[in-house]
Order: structure tokens, then C-alpha cells, then sequence
């Protein structure tokens, strides 16, 4: 092989490797988006609507600042999807438990059926699956303008008996430490994929 080939093709295959070295080292440690979440590329502010918490505190915007927050919209007569929701969100709590406190999410569910979902109510039914979920109670005249801005949706159906059940958005919802809807888990849910995907998040928002 002549001997300026030769030189060529060593040129060639160094500058080839320092490109590689360099993607290398700038990528390799880099967070690596979720999975399955979807983030938004314009974050929604939580409206601040009329609200209490389980214990009978005022919930708002105010109460989510400073941390990341799981927002489900549910109800305490869910047959199923409710408490398989929660249940999932509990076991991902715990594939979290080495997350820094500050890093920790909060869970929180708020009711789409204020009729029968009253505070004290919510305190027996959400805590069951851990005992730092909060539920939310917020009156019906002030529901739809939160759930439109989460992006949920929810209907109420006859169920005989004259009783009736509620139809409801089952994505989950991530909240920012600014109080904006920042991201959407949609269905179906696993522990492990939601904690995974969390830990992308907060690494990419870092």
C-alpha cells in the first residue's frame, strides 16, 4: 500500500475515534428520557381553585410548589381502576424509597365524585395504600376547570339502585415543584415503569 494511503487512512480512522470518544463521553452519562411518560414541552399551571385536603386543609397551587407531585383523578366507589391505580403508585413509592427527600414524589388523589367523596371519607379511603397519599376534595362547580387543565375527563353513568358510577380519565399526571402540569403517564401503569420513568424525569430536570 503506497505510503501516503496509508497515512490517509490512519488520519481518517483517528479523527473517526476521537468524534466516537467524544460522543462517548458526552452521552454516556446523560439522563436518558422516559419511556413511557410523556413530557410537555409547555408545562400547564395549576389553577387555584376551591379545595381541601383529607385533613380539612386548603389545597392549591401552593401546596405543590417546592416538590414533584403524582396527581390521579379518581374516586372512592371505583370498583377497579381506582385502587389497582393507587396500589401501583404505592409499589412504585417504594422502588423510590432511595430517592433524596427533596426528590421524593407526593401522591395525591383528587375526587371526581364530590357528591360522596367528602374530606373524612377520602381520609380512610386514600391513606390505606400509604400512609403519605393525600386525597382531595374539590366542589363540584370547580371540577371541570381543574380537570381541563390536567387534561382529564370524567362523566357520571347510572349504575341501577338509583346509584351511579364514575367514568374517568385513568392517566396519571406529574406535577413540578412549580405547580404546572409538567407530564402524562398514560395507561396502562406498571410499579416499575412509573418509577422508572419518574427518575428519568426528575434527572432530566435537573
Amino acid at each position: 500500500m503506497p505510503r501516503n494511503t496509508f497515512l490517509a487512512i490512519a488520519i481518517v480512522l483517528a479523527i473517526a475515534a476521537a468524534v466516537a470518544g467524544a460522543w462517548l463521553a458526552a452521552n454516556l452519562g446523560a439522563p436518558q428520557p422516559p419511556e413511557q411518560a410523556r413530557v410537555l414541552t409547555t408545562p400547564r399551571p395549576v389553577p387555584a381553585v376551591p379545595a381541601i385536603d383529607q385533613a380539612g386543609q386548603p389545597f392549591g397551587p401552593e401546596a405543590l410548589r417546592g416538590r414533584w407531585t403524582m396527581v390521579f383523578f379518581g374516586f372512592t366507589h371505583c370498583p377497579d381502576i381506582c385502587p389497582a391505580t393507587l396500589q401501583v403508585l404505592a409499589g412504585a413509592r417504594q422502588l423510590l424509597d432511595d430517592l433524596p427527600p427533596e426528590e421524593m414524589p407526593a401522591v395525591v388523589m383528587i375526587s371526581v365524585d364530590p357528591g360522596r367523596d367528602t374530606p373524612e371519607r377520602l381520609a380512610e379511603y386514600v391513606p390505606f395504600f400509604h400512609p403519605e397519599f393525600r386525597g382531595v376534595h374539590v366542589p363540584a362547580a370547580n371540577l371541570a376547570e381543574l380537570t381541563r387543565v390536567f387534561g382529564a375527563a370524567y362523566a357520571y353513568s347510572p349504575a341501577g339502585d338509583d346509584s351511579y358510577t364514575v367514568d374517568h380519565t385513568a392517566s396519571l399526571f406529574l406535577v413540578d415543584p412549580q405547580a404546572r402540569v409538567a407530564a402524562v403517564f398514560p395507561t396502562p401503569h406498571t410499579a416499575a415503569g412509573v418509577a422508572s420513568d419518574l427518575r428519568r424525569i426528575i434527572e432530566l430536570e435537573k
